[in-house]
């Protein structure tokens, strides 16, 4: 099964339905202010179907991926990668990553890229995938894991810089996972998610 086949499984079941729910409240409570909203590595848009009232455009290196988020949404998406974003400067103020800069080649290049199309006090908010959770190991133990696809582990390096180009406001972490169960959590060995909410410094 492709990634985008065993994505669109993940995302049905009951499980990551569950998950998805979690991220999208998250997102919204970040992002509901703002007025045009760049979703970087959208996927399948799962978030932008479940964020219908939001303004948001989708980018993803995939065509795949693309194809099945417009079937599930009428919002914009683009064909592009994260270190080329096709956009004017100061064209969002309000960006969002979740779960894919730490999968993207070069990072630092992405965070010039999201910022440079980020109006001054633009929001950025970038959900990443926390090692040190009991999730991500068990993840890591499965051969075919696409979590084993991750390339920077070190998520406060990326965090500092970030901090380069945005005050950083916010930083936690969260969506406690054991098994099946999901809980609200901040402690780092159950919280799946790492969270940077930061605000353009330009």
């Amino acid at each position: 099964m492709s990634d985008t086949g065993k994505f669109i499984k993940f995302c049905e079941s009951d499980f990551g339905k569950k998950i998805l729910e979690k991220e999208a409240e998250y997102i919204y409570k970040e992002l509901k202010d703002c007025q045009r909203i760049l979703d970087v590595g959208c996927g399948i848009g799962q978030f932008e179907q479940k964020l219908s009232d939001l303004n948001i455009t989708g980018l993803d290196n995939s065509e795949e991926m693309l194809k099945e988020a417009r079937k599930r949404s009428n919002k914009t998406f683009v064909l592009e990668n994260a270190e080329n974003l096709p956009f004017k400067d100061f064209s969002f103020d309000g960006i969002l990553y979740v779960t894919t800069l730490e999968f993207v080649e070069n990072y630092q290049k992405a965070i010039q890229e999201s910022v440079r199309v980020l109006e001054p006090e633009g929001k950025l908010v970038v959900i990443m995938l926390n090692p040190e959770s009991e999730y991500f190991r068990t993840h890591m133990k499965k051969e075919n894991s696409y979590f084993r696809k991750m390339k920077h582990l070190d998520l406060r390096g990326i965090r500092d810089y970030i901090s380069k180009y945005c005050q950083v406001i916010k930083e936690e972490y969260f969506l406690g996972i054991r098994g099946k169960q999901i809980f609200d959590s901040c402690d780092k060995k159950f919280a799946s998610l790492y969270a940077i909410t930061g605000e353009s410094c330009k």
